[in-house]
């Protein structure tokens, strides 16, 4: 896996399918769903209340419902090549610091797959609440809207996670 990530290659792909994923959620799916600019997705990823959630899908039409189950692919496309893209980003550090034999950071390479993993249950949990608002959880609502301002965040650990790392004894596992 490390001489696959580490290539400069993978690095480079990553990089424009993570930018090219985004510009199509963010400017092409996003706003086909809300019948606007997009930020409805984002607010109902972010809504926290099942009754609000409920009042922010109301207002996108039945197309928009239907553009949803046909364009979340894009989401789980977009969280992969992120999980790709930093993967790789991070695996060429771990190279370029002489650590590739080192089993702490044999092992960090999964937590971008791991913030994958989590997006794609965010994707499917919001498929199901779309598709039946009424029987779905008050607090599967909540929890996924945690888990979705948790993986927003999570891009910006990763260069922590790393720093924190290199400065710390774990990298001598």
């Amino acid at each position: 896996m490390i001489s696959l990530l580490g290539k400069k290659q993978t690095l480079f792909i990553a990089i424009i399918m993570t930018f090219v994923m985004f510009l199509v959620v963010m400017f092409v799916a996003n706003p086909l769903i809300d019948g606007d600019d997009g930020m409805g997705v984002l607010a109902l990823q972010l809504a926290f209340d099942k009754e609000i959630g409920t009042q922010i899908i109301d207002n996108w039409t039945k197309t928009g419902r239907q553009n949803f189950n046909k364009l979340i692919f894009t989401d789980y496309i977009y969280a992969l090549s992120y999980s790709i893209f930093f993967a790789s980003w991070l695996c060429m550090l771990i190279i370029k610091k002489g650590k590739e034999n080192l089993i702490f950071y044999k092992l960090l390479l999964f937590l971008p797959f791991l913030a994958g993993i989590f997006d794609w249950i965010e994707n499917t949990l919001e498929l199901f609440f779309i598709n039946n608002p009424t029987e779905f959880s008050n607090i599967l609502f909540f929890l996924n809207s945690t888990n979705s301002k948790k993986l927003k965040e999570d891009h910006l650990y990763i260069p922590k996670i790393w720093r924190l790392c290199c400065k710390s004894g774990w990298h001598k596992l």
